[in-house]
């Protein structure tokens, strides 16, 4: 087992972080001077976690022709603790834990900075939340330190174009400061502002982003939510994200902002049990660089609006139609020089089944079947690269 020595400091920091953005509060918890009307109470510590086993073959096919097969068994866990000062006030750390039969060393870490798909590899431990909550009022919620922000299009087939956290095996999350606002009975706001390190950022970040200039220091992310749900719309949401100079063409360095739309709804159909739901994403990237820049063999002229990087899935769900089944569809495709999604690689279409298996509250088994290819095939390649794949799993949360 390797430990990273350099993370002792960043955990130190953090809690150090904590300690002082907080200890005002938790004083305020203990003499019962909460800032609401509720009754301050006792320290509560809660316990909870999922651990999730998976077998997953793939099968490629390169660009070149050649072609292989990887079959292997993985398993991720979760362990967490909530400890509540106050209905208003408490703190959260998780612990997460990605393991397979074909890793090499097994590391614990505590970095600032994911590799450029947004996840830790196989093999991986670290502390994947370590925050602190405080509802300032009613409407209004604050939390800093380490989190998942996930904004994903609805579904029980979740992926998004954007931010994104902890699918499937992954582990992931951002660090920096969340402002939740309801602002009004249909409508809820968020804010992230988020700290990158000079080797990456916590969030999917494919190359050539960069953010060794000091201006990548922070990324901003908003996003504006339908609150009602309960109708024909399951989900309504438009968010934005921005992090300056992190890619260097023409000399100079530039920032790169993406704008996602997604929406789900509910279908006027009437089953004799359960109900259907279809919706889609769509997102572009005004400044995003040059396809050549990103990938080589691919002009720009080949993309769907010039200058711009778009990106775009549709799916489809039949939602307990037969009782504790749940059975999806999904496409999508995303252009080359689209960067920031941990779902998504650029430069691929996928088509995706899925079916979820509700044994009990808390244990649920999954299965998919799953087919990507190149979007556009680099004029430098014999053939598109092909990549089928299929996974079971099972998921227990306690």
């Amino acid at each position: 087992m390797i430990i990273q020595k350099a993370m002792i400091p960043k955990i130190l920091f953090f809690l150090s972080l904590t300690v002082l953005l907080f200890t005002p509060l938790i004083s305020q918890a203990q003499t019962g001077s909460t800032g609401s009307d509720s009754p301050a109470f006792n320290p509560q510590l809660q316990v909870y976690g999922a651990f999730r086993p998976v077998f997953t073959t793939v099968s490629t096919t390169e660009r070149d022709g050649s072609s292989g097969n990887v079959s292997a068994i993985n398993a991720r866990l979760h362990l967490g603790s909530r400890l509540t000062f106050t209905p208003d006030f408490y703190l959260q750390a998780r612990l997460a834990v990605r393991v397979a039969d074909n890793q090499g060393d097994f590391s614990f870490v505590f970095q600032d900075h994911t590799p450029g798909s947004g996840s830790y590899p196989a093999g991986t431990a670290t502390i994947d939340e370590i925050f602190a909550s405080y509802s300032i009022t009613p409407k209004l919620q604050l939390r800093a330190g380490r989190f998942q922000g996930r904004f994903p299009l609805a579904g029980f087939i979740p992926k998004g174009l954007d931010r994104y956290y902890a699918a499937n095996l992954s582990i992931s999350h951002t660090d920096g400061l969340w402002l939740r606002w309801d602002a009004h009975p249909n409508w809820r706001l968020h804010g992230i502002l988020s700290r990158n390190g000079t080797k990456g950022s916590t969030h999917a970040a494919r190359s050539p982003m960069s953010f060794q200039p000091d201006g990548a220091r922070l990324s901003w992310f908003f996003n504006a939510e339908h609150r009602n749900t309960s109708g024909l719309w399951v989900q309504r949401e438009l968010s934005i994200s921005h992090t300056s100079d992190v890619i260097s063409e023409g000399g100079s360095l530039q920032g790169y902002t993406a704008i996602t739309g997604r929406a789900m709804m509910r279908l006027p159909l009437s089953p004799a049990q359960g109900e259907f739901w279809a919706g889609g994403e769509l997102g572009i990237v005004p400044n995003a660089p040059k396809v050549e820049t990103v990938t080589g063999g691919i002009s720009s002229d080949r993309t769907f609006i010039g200058g711009a990087a778009t990106g775009w899935q549709v799916s489809a769900y039949a939602n307990e139609v037969l009782p504790r089944h749940l059975f999806g569809v999904l496409y999508g495709e995303t252009e080359p020089h689209w960067l920031v999604s941990s779902s998504f690689s650029g430069n691929t279409t996928m088509a995706e089944f899925r079916h979820r298996f509700i044994i009990s509250s808390t244990l649920n088994f999954e299965w998919r079947i799953r087919y990507r290819t190149d979007l556009y095939k680099p004029v430098t390649a014999s053939a598109s690269r092909k990549i089928s794949d299929f996974y079971a799993r099972f998921t227990y949360r306690f």
